[in-house]
């Protein structure tokens, strides 16, 4: 039950973000709407589930040492972030939007990817927390004591075999389709300008060095 009223409490407070339509600049506006204790939780529990080695594309080993967080951890506002993309993920999820959920993931990686410069190990634990969050939001994980899961091991491996079924009424498919697209659009539109301002940059600099070869 506790663990039941904890998630209703986290989708209030990040659905009050989602009611409407939210662009990327309403979100980093809004995600200071998550209390920092909720974002904690759920960052503290996604390290918790990490792998302790990684295998990338090329084949090496990527090692996770959770007794160095600050190796891992990603800062509060960023955090946020990842969590608000993540429980939009959720949502298409529930209604059964499974191309608008990839959409929204893979728009998240890019942002990321252009706008912040993370190390591997920090990029896994992005990837982590909004993989934790959309399991958490859907149900399909559950934050509980040692105890409490030892006993409940092998119902979940039954209810693991079970694909759980969801209620979303066309006017919620709508809305939610409607917010993924949103977010697209806003992330397609923050980083085609962002790749044009660095685009006059480097032109500039260009301008700069043939400056400097004059002089000389």
């Amino acid at each position: 039950m506790m663990m039941r009223c904890m998630r209703q409490l986290l989708a209030c407070a990040i659905g009050l973000i989602f009611l409407t339509t939210v662009s990327v600049a309403q979100e980093k506006k809004d995600n200071k709407q998550i209390k920092d204790k909720t974002v904690q939780v759920l960052m503290r529990f996604a390290l918790s589930l990490m792998p302790e080695v990684y295998t990338g594309p090329d084949g090496k080993k990527i090692a996770i040492d959770k007794k160095k967080p600050d190796e891992v951890l990603i800062p509060l506002d960023d955090a946020r972030r990842i969590i608000i993309v993540a429980y939009r993920s959720s949502q298409a999820q529930k209604c059964d939007l499974k191309v608008m959920q990839t959409l929204n993931h893979n728009a998240m990686v890019k942002y990321e990817q252009v706008f912040k410069n993370w190390t591997m190990k920090q990029k896994l634990y992005i990837n982590q927390l909004h993989i934790f969050t959309v399991l958490y939001m859907t149900g399909n994980i559950q934050i509980e004591d040692t105890e409490t899961a030892k006993a409940k091991e092998e119902e979940r491996k039954k209810a693991a075999e079970v694909k759980p079924t969801y209620s979303c009424p066309e006017d919620e498919r709508k809305r939610v389709a409607a917010s993924v697209d949103a977010y697209l659009n806003e992330v397609k539109q923050a980083i085609g300008e962002e790749l044009k301002r660095r685009g006059k940059l480097g032109s500039n600099q260009k301008k700069n060095d043939g400056v400097k070869k004059a002089e000389k």
